[in-house]
């Protein structure tokens, strides 16, 4: 039972600016019974926090009004539900009578939490939403709003207290900060706040652990919060934060330096909460508790909540206070940890667990740990972070390379057994979908090599003894029809080919000949699948893709899965003459061949490749932006043209004019006479009856056009164009880039399918496709065509070690490794070659030069 009095232990504060008497009164407090926390060790204290770069930012005041308010669709998730369709609630700025896209960091902002651990972000406006760190998700629970979790800032200064609550609009009609400039990069959120009665500078980096190349460190359930308090005035300040943290899970209180909420049982919510915390000086704690927000915020703005009372064993409200003495002129660093551990993640009627309890024993377990290595998280993430930022590229490409990696934090998840899996989205409930997966598998390569792995090796299990690779790792889109790992879906043209270039891909980049020769017999399987697919026309028939709103099944012949057979067919020719079969790997060959004269016989339009061929009917010549996915992935995986140049580069041409509006390439023309140009639709249309949808933009079609035409040669400028305008409109407009849908309007660009997708994830081959990198790990060698001038500097990355190529000028070109361990036996940028052995780690160069 709950109790209407308010209760609180006590404490005291450390306000002497001299080392000697600070130390005296740490000692007493100790001997008191109080609870004081040492600083941080010394070489702890230089935080790498305020060198970490933003390059985006938002400003919320309290003056501001926010609603959420009806956004027509056709199905998305919103703040409430996993899913909605034709109308979901999407937050808007209220000005007046107009409504206006809020700033940065208010419709969605940085996850913070770990990797397949659950996730909580904090939003611009101080506030915190979406909180999926109680295992709840489309298969086993509903989505969790706490709106009454927040910190708040005392400050008293020559016998004058301030304190405000740390969000523009909190709840409980409590005293609100006037201003707040948010920034995210992910795995941090910085949160700049303002008020013109603070006599300090406060500044909040809210983080998680992420470690590159290692998927166990950057699983802990926790985010950490790391408060920057500067005193500009001649003055010393006493400075109190809070945590305040509503008790949703209905744990019991357990105390001591620090708080856990625990909750006995096998449900999900079963397990603890923990909150610690630590600074770079001594600081003193207090834990109080309460059942009214009011009262709580009472006592601590008037400094009551120091006073010894007995603790509520099952609070509403729990409060977490430091305490901390800042001189005249310095700054102080104070960081909480919240810590989660719900062992009981649920899949329907399995119970599959969670992998971070293999890691850990108790949320006390993991805070204790996360405070212990501040420091080496810090400098993870700012080496990782550096990689991305610190180059040639632009900036709107930097923001959304490094933010996007947040999708495999919101939707992924590791279960107990070690598996790692993923939805599609939270609006369309599918486990891995293989055509979603190969999108987004760019950033797993690089960064998490283990999981892609794991989960490609998954797929072949599941594969029948035909050949057939199922779509997905579970059934079912709005609703999960099926039990955890129960495969099923439609028969697709980009399942058994993605699995066969995703095998070449891992293996070239790899070198991991143990893996191939375990996934070869289910990629000669795959390939025979498409090749008797392919018996009658050469080219695999009525197949469906991931373009599924044409009916592509029914159609005889589809482009867009005839570039992925090519392709397909190629990277099976290469492992066939890695595992030494001669017979097979001309057998590939053939029906490369057998493939590429069909595609020029049934899709040349002799300006574009058209999107579907059928059998003694008539077919329009439709032009699906996209197309040419198969011709990118055989560009990054070094595989050659699929059709001749001049070909590839009409196409292109002829999507960017036929297909092109301000947000993008629309995905299809000329396919439906009945589908109006975008010009003739009425937006308000859109609120009674669905888009034609061939006025849709699905994004990836302007990403994949941009590194094709990159690829190709094109110029620098005109290439990003495509690709800047999805980035841009999800940055700088809607500002809403870390829950970007899979699908826009072509006539206003706001959202339409889906929700926090990764499919953009293919921008990933941007930067690949500028450097022109070809890595292949059997041999050690690693190539650069450059399509950049120098001097110019490019990121590269290796599922082994990521870092920089700077073109120095003059045929002079250096390879530094940011981190990891990059060993080659052969180096070449543009004409300049190394032929010598290397081994480079993390602060490692090389100087390559022409002759």
């Amino acid at each position: 039972m709950r109790t209407a009095n308010r209760e609180r232990c006590s404490s005291t504060s450390i306000k002497s600016s001299s080392s000697v008497h600070r130390i005296l009164i740490v000692l007493a407090l100790a001997q008191a019974g109080l609870s004081v926390r040492p600083a941080f060790s010394a070489d702890s204290t230089k935080s790498a926090l305020s060198e970490l770069e933003f390059k985006n930012s938002g400003i919320v005041t309290k003056g501001m009004r926010f609603e959420y308010l009806d956004q027509p669709l056709e199905y998305a998730e919103d703040t409430d539900y996993w899913n909605v369709t034709r109308r979901a609630k999407y937050l808007y700025q209220v000005e007046g009578e107009q409504r206006v896209d809020p700033p940065t960091g208010m419709r969605s902002a940085v996850p913070l939490g770990g990797l397949g651990s659950g996730t909580v972000e904090l939003r611009a406006d101080g506030s915190f939403h979406d909180w999926n760190i109680f295992n709840n998700s489309p298969a086993s629970g509903n989505k969790i709003q706490i709106d009454d979790t927040f910190f708040g800032l005392r400050v008293r200064q020559k016998s004058e207290d301030k304190s405000l609550v740390l969000c523009t609009q909190p709840s409980g009609d409590l005293p609100a900060i006037d201003r707040i400039e948010y920034s995210g990069e992910f795995p941090v959120s910085r949160l700049k706040y303002s008020d013109p009665s603070l006599p300090i500078g406060i500044t909040l980096y809210a983080y998680s652990e992420f470690h590159s190349q290692d998927a166990a460190a950057s699983a802990t359930p926790a985010a950490i919060f790391t408060f920057e308090l500067f005193n500009p005035s001649d003055h010393t300040a006493e400075v109190s934060l809070i945590f305040n943290i509503r008790n949703f899970i209905e744990g019991r209180l357990s105390t001591g330096t620090e708080f856990s909420l625990v909750k006995s049982g096998d449900i999900s919510t079963s397990g603890t909460i923990a909150v610690r915390a630590s600074g770079d000086k001594p600081i003193v704690t207090n834990v109080f508790t309460g059942s009214d927000l009011r009262e709580i915020w009472n006592a601590f703005s008037t400094g009551t909540f120091r006073q010894a009372q007995n603790m509520q064993e099952d609070p509403r409200y729990v409060t977490f206070a430091v305490t901390t003495a800042i001189p005249a002129k310095q700054s102080r660093e104070v960081t909480y940890v919240l810590a989660w551990y719900f062992p009981n993640r649920s899949f329907k009627d399995q119970r599959p667990g969670n992998y971070y309890t293999r890691l850990y024993s108790s949320a006390d377990d993991v805070a204790s740990k996360v405070l212990d290595r501040l420091s080496e998280t810090q400098k993870a993430i700012k080496a990782w972070q550096a990689v991305i930022l610190q180059n040639s590229l632009p900036d709107w490409l930097q923001d959304s390379l490094v933010n996007s990696v947040a999708t495999m934090y919101k939707t992924g998840m590791r279960l107990e057994d070690g598996r790692w899996r993923q939805w599609e989205s939270f609006s369309c409930a599918g486990l891995d979908p293989v055509h979603i997966d190969f999108y987004r598998i760019l950033p797993y390569a690089f960064f998490f090599p283990e999981l892609q792995e794991q989960l490609l090796s998954t797929h072949a299990k599941f594969q029948q003894d035909d050949g057939f690779i199922h779509e997905q790792l579970t059934t079912g889109c709005f609703s999960v029809d099926s039990q955890l790992d129960e495969p099923g879906g439609r028969e697709m043209g980009d399942s058994a080919s993605s699995l066969i270039l995703e095998a070449w891909q891992i293996y070239s980049w790899t070198g991991d000949r143990v893996f191939l020769d375990s996934i070869w017999p289910n990629v000669k399987k795959a390939a025979e699948w498409q090749i008797r697919r392919s018996e009658t026309y050469g080219l695999p028939q009525k197949l469906e893709n991931t373009y599924d709103w044409w009916q592509f099944g029914e159609k005889d012949l589809v482009s867009y899965n005839g570039f992925l057979h090519l392709s397909a067919m190629l990277a099976a020719k290469k492992l066939a003459d890695v595992e030494n079969d001669s017979t097979l790997a001309q057998k590939y060959r053939a029906a490369f061949q057998k493939g590429q004269e069909s595609l020029h016989e049934h899709f040349w339009t002799g300006e574009y490749f058209r999107s579907w061929w059928l059998e003694g009917k008539k077919y329009p010549d439709a032009l699906h932006a996209d197309t040419l996915y198969g011709q990118l992935w055989a560009f990054i995986l070094d595989l050659g043209l699929l059709v001749d140049e001049a070909k590839i580069s009409s196409h292109l041409e002829s999507e960017q004019r036929q297909n092109g509006s301000p947000f993008g390439l629309k995905v299809m023309r000329n396919a439906n006479p009945l589908h109006p140009e975008l010009e003739n639709i009425v937006p308000p249309s859109r609120l009674s009856e669905p888009s034609p949808p061939d006025n849709m933009i699905w994004q990836a079609g302007s990403l994949d056009w941009t590194s094709l035409n990159l690829y190709m040669g094109k110029s620098e400028e005109g290439s990003l164009l495509e690709a800047e305008k999805i980035v841009r409109n999800w940055r700088d407009r809607m500002r809403d880039q870390w829950d970007y849908t899979d699908t826009t309007t072509a006539w206003d660009g706001y959202l339409w399918c889906n929700s926090h997708y990764a499919r953009q994830l293919i921008f990933w081959s941007i930067p690949l496709a500028l450097s022109g990198q070809h890595y292949y790990a059997p041999d050690g060698r690693l190539t650069f065509d450059p399509k950049v001038a120098a001097p110019a500097k490019l990121p590269f990355f290796t599922p082994q070690a990521a870092g920089e190529i700077e073109l120095l000028g003059q045929g002079r070109y250096r390879l530094s490794v940011a981190y990891g361990h990059l060993r080659v036996k052969t180096l070449r940028v543009d004409r300049a070659v190394l032929k010598n052995p290397i081994s480079l780690q993390s602060g490692d160069s090389v100087i390559v030069k022409n002759e």
